[in-house]
């Protein structure tokens, strides 16, 4: 037995995916909320048996090593390592694969050149500055400092370059890395990020994935992140959440403007805080929070002004299913950082006292606009209806509303109906600049897919139980090819041998099949497959289903028959077809 495999049979996969998704047994399988997508149906499905997942909502689907490869952004190697190291299995180490040896190779340029600009920070005459800088302007400690390894990049052209094309990376690797870029003019490289105050960018396992540098001059950008690379993917990466990451499962996340409120709140002792450094919210950061909170709140500056870009968020947020909040930095403070370095227990009570976002928008509104003038409340609506249609709770709207025409002393059901109207055209909109697939695209399960759903059942069902329903029919019986090979083949299979094991089963089918069984045996069948008497009861029902359906379409394609022998005027013909649609319609009855 390879070391894969080793890994993959020590492993259990219902207790990985418990870690990120609340499983409920369901049948022979386990279901629950697709954590790759938004969903309030559980359609992800878990087969312990199997070793397998499948999500019949967006299609995600695969073993263990698929599933932290998707849920945490590892590579295959990464992700063996730690199951590895959960099973105690130590890997012996052979060749790795091209990209995965690329990978490796850059995490190690970022750890290399996360050391360097940590050195030049704190133990050079280059680095003064910045460092007086952290410390005296924005108050952290040398601890603070050691932890989130910041760093300073010497205002020089090749430092860095010279310094790793020694230690033996090519230039062509570390351009690839992002420390390094093309020189504008000629040709060579220069260091990417000069003259600037280095936060290393680590992902959730703590490994560097990238950089951004902050001025301590004049220097535009303010702020430098480091571009795409093989490890750094901005969309889903969360500045602070490998080491927020406990606190964030126990209090929730608020999310903050940039890494230094990040850093001033850690060091204040409050620990539950990320960044999006740098872009605006993505499904892919709040899917990734997701695994850890559904408790959001979103920290406001003083002068925050990109009302738009939150009301995105909040879409967003809804959509996933988030508890929401929101958070002001008092006026008298420029930001997060600033009110933590002068009272932290004030920062620590706006996040305990963070009001729901609808409370905020619903205030802010009421603020802006007179609600005693007839203007005033057509405003006030006009600017809170594109916020409470983002909510996704009826309860939760209907309080709104309640709330709102109380405030406004308009009745609810106008504010219900001017939400309902504005909900079916954002609906329309949705689905007009959605694009549309057929389902053709990938397998897709319901119980009107009836001989599929007999399958799903027969498959989940003892041995005896399968004898007994497997010879009812006739392979020609099924109009799906899939379903009549799979049928044929489990014939086979219990032919030869005395016990029923769906793995042994699904290892003799035909290549072209094995995906679809698999599908068809991830299927949620609920409790049924549970009881004996209630899985032959729905068999029964779902045999005579498909008997009738066959003998309909037997009747049709005999009927067109009938139809050319009576233009021919061949009576033996019509005489045989005739009964024998008469013997077919018999079944019908």
């Amino acid at each position: 037995m390879d070391q894969i495999a080793e890994v993959k049979q020590k492993t259990d996969i219902v207790d990985i995916i418990s870690g990120y998704v609340d499983l409920k047994k369901s049948g022979r399988n386990y279901k629950g909320l697709c954590p790759f997508h938004s969903e309030k149906t559980p359609s992800f499905m878990v087969s312990q048996e199997l070793q397998l997942y499948k999500c019949f909502g967006c299609g995600e689907g695969g073993d263990v090593f698929t599933f932290l490869e998707k849920i945490e952004g590892y590579d295959f190697s990464h992700a063996l390592e730690v199951l590895a190291d959960r099973a105690g299995i130590k890997l012996v180490k052979s060749a790795p694969a091209k990209d995965t040896s690329k990978e490796k190779l850059i995490y190690e340029i970022n750890e290399l050149t996360a050391l360097f600009y940590h050195k030049v920070l704190t133990a050079t005459k280059a680095g003064k500055p910045a460092l007086a800088y952290l410390r005296d302007k924005r108050k952290l400690t040398l601890d603070t400092i050691k932890v989130f390894q910041l760093g300073y990049s010497p205002d020089t052209w090749d430092t860095l370059l010279k310094f790793l094309t020694k230690k033996g990376y090519k230039a062509t690797d570390l351009e690839a890395a992002g420390v390094i870029v093309t020189k504008s003019s000629g040709t060579g490289y220069i260091d990417k990020f000069r003259g600037r105050v280095m936060f290393p960018f680590s992902d959730v396992s703590g490994r560097i994935v990238g950089f951004s540098g902050r001025t301590i001059s004049d220097r535009k950008p303010k702020y430098l992140n480091s571009p795409e690379t093989l490890v750094f993917h901005k969309s889903n990466f969360l500045y602070g959440l490998d080491k927020g990451k406990i606190a964030i499962k126990q209090e929730g996340a608020v999310f903050v403007e940039g890494p230094m409120d990040v850093i001033s709140a850690y060091q204040a002792g409050i620990k539950n805080v990320v960044a999006s450094s740098g872009t605006s919210l993505t499904e892919d950061q709040l899917r990734l929070i997701s695994r850890y909170t559904k408790n959001i709140t979103f920290c406001f500056d003083s002068d925050f002004a990109g009302i738009s870009a939150i009301k995105r968020a909040i879409s967003l947020a809804e959509k996933q299913h988030f508890d929401i909040k929101v958070a002001m930095v008092p006026e008298k403070y420029k930001d997060l950082d600033e009110l933590v370095h002068e009272d932290t227990e004030l920062a620590k009570q706006l996040f305990a006292n963070a009001v729901v976002i609808y409370d905020f928008f619903l205030v802010a509104a009421l603020k802006r606009h007179q609600k005693t003038d007839p203007l005033g409340k057509k405003n006030i609506v006009e600017e809170l209806l594109p916020v409470f249609s983002q909510i996704t709770s009826p309860i939760v709207r209907d309080h709104y509303v309640e709330k709102l025409s109380q405030e406004l002393n308009v009745k609810a059901d106008i504010i219900r109906s001017l939400l309902t109207n504005r909900a079916q055209v954002a609906d329309y909109e949705e689905f007009k600049e959605a694009p549309h697939t057929s389902t053709s695209d990938k397998a897709v399960f319901s119980k009107s897919s009836y001989e599929e759903y007999f399958l799903a059942l027969l498959l989940q069902s003892n041995v005896d139980i399968i004898r007994s329903f497997l010879y009812k029919h006739h392979q020609e019986d099924f109009a799906n090819v899939a379903v009549r090979e799979t049928l044929a083949a489990l014939k086979t299979y219990l032919h030869n041998a005395e016990t029923y094991n769906v793995e042994a089963f699904i290892d003799t089918m035909n290549v072209d099949f094995k995906n679809f069984v698999r599908d068809v045996y991830l299927w949620d069948v609920g409790s049924i497959s549970e009881n004996s008497q209630n899985i032959v009861k729905e068999l029964t029902l779902l045999s005579s289903r498909i008997e009738k359906k066959a003998a309909r379409d037997k009747i049709t394609a005999l009927a067109k028959k009938l139809k050319l022998a009576e233009a021919e005027n061949n009576v033996e013909a019509i005489k045989k077809l005739s009964e024998g649609i008469k013997e077919l319609s018999e079944k019908l009855l």
